[in-house]
């Protein structure tokens, strides 16, 4: 079946493409200046790396940038650097230049924006292009006609190329967005404008495209039919404001704001006639994280958050609805800010929690790796999340086992070494850090008399076991 869908799926990209891209430049011509194109395709860019891992297994990605200032800082979609990618899988970063000559300029990553939707790298040479340049941003409304400018990719010659559509949806979850037809506009960090006053209006993001049901010999089923240089989503200006206004000038580690809860959910229309709450919205806390800043201040799991900084968390009926707002104006907070949350407790009692805002500890990808080639082994040093999924402490000790290579002595044997395994105790000896690993087994492997390791290992239901690899 899959065989048969994949032919067909690239037909009616094929189709979708041919009649609308034709569209959209017989309509650029005539409602949008040429040199109006070209000036804003002077501050896009493309940015492009290869992913490598231990192993060496590579895969080169690139994808469209805006330039945002004259230091040479580029904003592209944090689609482009996955957060589970550890940095030192970023190889060979490079700025392209897409047009003369298409020279390539060295560029260093700088990190993400605090709620992870925009990434930023910097030119280490200079790139002596001009800025976007914002003078009026637009308000965005439905029915409103908008059009978008960007590059084509490396097959097409990175050619300037638009996209012009009507918003038909306005919806604010974590943060406003925008829709349009699918493949209304052009590729994700695209900037988009006003096509009544030319007035900036806010910048692409990367949509998946339309779901649409094909029969084929007496078989149905949802194909998504997508295309890479085209998006149907942008997000307005007071979505993006603050992306562009606060991008970094040097390597910046992420400072997610955080309460330290988990699994919370909108307040239900049977849980509001249970309380007798007349409020429409509300936020019910899942897990609240010992230690975290919600836990610090009194918080507990099932409360019922209704207002923040006394104005409620949401105005929309639907459960999803409520939650992306409230997470959306934690998101708006800096680390350290206090925030007021009116909470119903037991159905009967009403708090006001003052809450810090704390930062969400940093994720395993972030932390140092090491890579014994004769184990055939990565391991990295232990993230906040390792130890509260087990319900172990946080004082313990030891690294986590990321990956283990096909066919490696690490992976072979009756009680072989496994991803997500942690490693406590080598030959009985206590672990602390990547750090004391590697010496460690440095030591270990020195001994010619050594045939074998011994490793105590929690596995990831928090279970504890011993893995026996052969060296030789």
């Amino acid at each position: 079946m899959r065989s048969i869908n994949q032919p067909i799926t690239a037909l009616a990209i094929t189709i979708a493409l041919g009649s609308g891209m034709a569209a959209f430049a017989r309509t650029s011509e005539a409602s949008v200046p040429p040199a109006r194109i070209d000036h804003v395709a002077q501050s896009l860019v493309w940015v492009k790396y290869t992913a490598e891992n231990e192993f060496k297994k590579s895969t080169k990605l690139r994808a469209q940038g805006i330039i945002l200032n004259k230091q040479g800082v580029v904003m592209v979609t944090s689609a482009l650097f996955p957060a589970s990618l550890p940095l030192s899988y970023f190889h060979h970063l490079k700025i392209k230049l897409p047009f003369g000559r298409m020279k390539t300029i060295p560029a260093t990553y700088l990190g993400r924006s605090p709620d992870g939707v925009m990434c930023y790298v910097k030119a280490l040479n200079p790139l002596n292009l001009p800025p976007l340049a914002i003078k009026h941003p637009a308000e965005v409304h439905l029915g409103e006609r908008v059009y978008s400018i960007g590059r084509l990719n490396k097959n097409l010659a990175y050619k300037p190329y638009i996209g012009i559509n009507r918003v038909k949806i306005l919806v604010r979850q974590v943060r406003w967005a925008a829709g349009v037809e699918v493949f209304g506009l052009t590729d994700a960090t695209s900037p988009v404008y006003a096509l009544r006053t030319g007035d900036f209006a806010g910048i692409t993001i990367p949509s998946t495209g339309d779901a649409v049901e094909l029969s084929i010999l007496g078989h149905s089923g949802p194909v998504n039919i997508s295309d890479p240089l085209q998006t149907g989503i942008f997000l307005p200006w007071n979505s993006v404001e603050n992306y562009i206004k606060d991008a970094p000038l040097h390597r910046t580690p992420a400072r997610t704001p955080w309460l330290g809860t988990m699994d919370s959910t909108g307040l239900k229309k049977a849980v509001r006639k249970l309380y007798h709450i007349k409020q429409l919205s509300g936020v019910m806390i899942g897990r609240v994280i010992p230690g975290m800043p919600a836990a610090k201040a009194g918080l507990k799991s099932q409360d019922i958050v209704l207002t923040m900084n006394g104005k409620p968390v949401s105005h929309s009926p639907l459960p999803s609805f409520m939650l992306a707002a409230f997470e959306r104006k934690i998101f708006a907070c800096k680390p350290g800010t206090i925030v007021h949350l009116g909470v119903l407790r037991n159905g009967t009692k009403h708090l006001n929690i003052a809450v810090k805002v704390g930062v969400q500890p940093v994720s395993g990808a972030r932390l140092p790796r090491y890579y014994n080639r004769k184990l055939g082994v990565v391991v990295r040093d232990l993230a906040f999340f390792d130890l509260y999924d087990r319900k172990l402490s946080q004082k313990q000790t030891g690294v986590m086992v990321s990956l283990i290579r096909n066919g490696a002595p690490a992976g072979l044997g009756n009680t072989p070494l496994q991803a997500g395994y942690i490693v406590t105790r080598i030959n009985n000896k206590k672990v602390g850090n990547v750090k004391q690993f590697a010496q460690m087994v440095a030591a270990d492997m020195k001994a010619k008399t050594a045939r074998s390791m011994v490793f105590e290992v929690i596995n990831s239901k928090g279970n504890t076991a011993v893995c026996h690899v052969r060296l030789h």
